[in-house]
């Protein structure tokens, strides 16, 4: 678990986790590169923070720059003997990050995320009962507003409904049914597990095994394309980029050249780049940060006192937006709340007459419902119980936008809203400055900070001090962010053997933070053509050749986990669970929102509200 540990690059996060960005590309060839920015077109500034939470476009960019190859990879399993345990402590910490983001994460996640594409700001009902400023009566529809997705004029609800038909079809080939070509599969067991990858990168350059592309400077890539195929989405090897022309298409390249400091034509380290596009005809990062910001409106509880006095406490305000949920969202509710336990959801204070709304999820997962998935099961209750990873979204000031952590099982969210908007808040959670519109354009610099451990026979691996700053700018056809590595990541060992850690690893891990620029990933979306959108994402960083390491790594690559392909389709089967959930729901309110489009022509197109 060192090895991941040492890595932890599962826990870089620049945009509530740029973890992808880095070496997504080619499964095993990627530690993942999380522009999500999770590459998202949202997660694209103190916005993205938000995006986070509502748009499923970080989805898109985050499973294009991994290209979904991860499918296909190799897991681990923690072994006895003493150098396995030491690589292992990393091995579950990465898959339960991962795998607890579809198990549990991806739970709460899939709640704003789902209703991502179908949701923000709907009409307004003359009935609806009073509530402050900014926020959404309770009886408010919230599918009604996919009319955000579609400009204003004749038939809105209609061209927004079909926006969201094309981009949930979109979220169902990607998440849940990726499919190979021989080629893609045969390339794949060739490479080193996914895990490994980042720190057998100088080695991996130098193998003609590999069916490299041989391009200028002496580099070496691999590229891939991608494409719906019947159901799913087909990934498929090309001898050159190809930018995507047609919608839903997707390109990808992972790049390795040697660094300068090569050595009578050895590499004693390379530069690895990963980068993709991918072209879409539903809405742009701009379009997601609108619906985020109206699901924001949505976050409260009947905004009533008696009031909070103290965080996490679970009352008439959390009745109050379970009863909005299940109203909402009945079938897909259900089954949420089928593997979650919550504890609190929100907090509600008075703020001087001015109410604001700390969405305090507090939830945990139920162990015995993964049971029907015996793989996954066995999985979570072997690593669970050890990871703890906390991730902090900051501003130049120190104040706090997001806070997330998973700790032995137990998941945190918390975020500040006032008068509808996301508002930042100080370590007493506390309004700490002005809340801002996630909709308008604007531009800054926002910081995450991440930490990954895992705990086995008292022993504690991982990285503390992962630290990411994003430059963001906005406005109403584009999002941009470039996002770099700030420090050279702290090392978490027992005391003993610290200093052997830090000679096997400190130097690769200084390298990569600092060598050649330091890592930098990149993320844009922008409006090309009526009703196309062009995501585009890169990540780059040098890796130097670490031959100790590196040993520890095939050690640990020989240590591999027979139920690795049981336990991915096993998340597969959680999140179809999960998906057709929605879908019911989804479909159930169709004609509703269709409906809108007669309420404006009987209104002249001046229908009451937002929208």
């Amino acid at each position: 678990m060192l090895l991941q540990s040492v890595l932890a690059l599962e826990a870089l996060d620049p945009a509530c986790r740029v973890d992808q960005p880095l070496l997504a590309s080619v499964e095993r060839m990627a530690v993942r590169a999380d522009l999500d920015v999770k590459l998202s077109g949202g997660r694209a500034s103190l916005k993205g923070v938000a995006a986070c939470a509502g748009h499923d476009a970080a989805v898109i960019l985050g499973m294009y720059l991994r290209f979904h190859l991860r499918e296909y990879n190799h897991g681990r399993y923690p072994h006895n003997d003493i150098i396995a345990g030491a690589i292992r402590q990393l091995t579950p910490s990465r898959r339960m990050t991962r795998r607890c983001n579809f198990a549990l994460v991806a739970l709460l996640f899939f709640l704003p995320a789902a209703l991502g594409p179908a949701c923000g700001a709907s009409a307004a009902s003359p009935a609806s009962e009073s509530v402050p400023a900014g926020f959404a009566p309770a009886d408010d529809s919230v599918f009604s507003t996919c009319l955000a997705f579609a400009p204003p004029g004749p038939g809105r609800a209609t061209r927004g409904i079909g926006a969201c038909d094309r981009q949930l079809a979109f979220q169902e080939r990607i998440w849940l049914h990726p499919e190979f070509t021989p080629q893609v599969r045969k390339m794949l067991d060739k490479l080193p597990p996914r895990q490994a990858t980042v720190i057998r990168a100088a080695s991996l350059y130098s193998r003609n095994d590999i069916p490299w592309n041989e391009l200028p400077d002496n580099a070496r890539g691999i590229s891939v394309i991608g494409q719906p195929e019947a159901r799913g989405y087909l990934y498929d090897l090309t001898k050159h980029y190809q930018s995507p022309e047609i919608p839903e298409h997707m390109a990808g390249a992972f790049t390795l050249t040697p660094s300068p400091t090569a050595i009578d034509g050895t590499a004693r380290g390379v530069d690895g780049q990963v980068g993709g596009e991918l072209l879409m005809d539903t809405y742009g990062a701009p379009g997601a940060l609108a619906f985020a910001a109206d699901l924001l409106r949505f976050m409260h509880g009947d905004l009533k006192p008696p009031w909070d006095t103290e965080l996490g406490i679970y009352n008439h305000h959390d009745r109050a937006f379970h009863e909005w949920f299940h109203a909402q969202l009945p079938a897909f509710s259900e089954r949420v709340e089928h593997y979650l336990t919550f504890r609190n959801v929100l907090d509600e204070f008075s703020g001087d007459g001015d109410p604001m709304v700390l969405f305090n999820i507090d939830a945990e997962l139920k162990p015995e419902s993964l049971k029907p998935f015996p793989q996954l099961y066995a999985f979570y209750r072997s690593v669970g119980p050890a990871v703890v990873a906390t991730t902090d979204v900051t501003d130049a000031h120190g104040n706090r936008w997001m806070e997330t952590q998973f700790n032995r099982g137990r998941l945190r969210w918390i975020f500040m809203i006032r008068h509808g908007r996301l508002t930042p808040f100080d370590t007493s959670y506390r309004p700490a400055g002005e809340s801002i519109d996630l909709a308008a354009p604007g531009k800054g610099v926002y910081y995450t900070q991440s930490s990954v451990t895992i705990t086995r026979l008292d022993m504690t691996f991982g990285l503390s001090g992962l630290k990411f700053a994003t430059d963001f700018h906005s406005d109403r056809d584009r999002v941009e962010t470039t996002s770099t590595m700030e420090t050279v990541p702290t090392l978490i060992a027992p005391p003993g053997i610290h200093k052997i850690i830090d000679l096997i690893a400190g130097e690769f891990l200084r390298t990569l933070a600092h060598g050649d620029g330091g890592f930098k990933a990149s993320f844009l979306s922008q409006r090309e053509a009526e009703g196309l959108f062009r995501y585009t994402a890169s990540a780059r960083a040098e890796f130097g050749y670490a031959p100790t390491l590196e040993l520890l790594a095939r050690v640990g690559d020989s240590v591999a986990d027979q139920h690795s392909a049981e336990v991915k389709l096993e998340e597969r089967q959680l999140g179809q669970d999960l998906f057709d959930a929605f879908m019911s729901d989804y479909n159930s309110a169709r004609p509703k929102i269709l409906a809108l489009d007669e309420v404006r022509k009987d209104t002249g197109g001046n229908a009451k509200g937002r929208h």
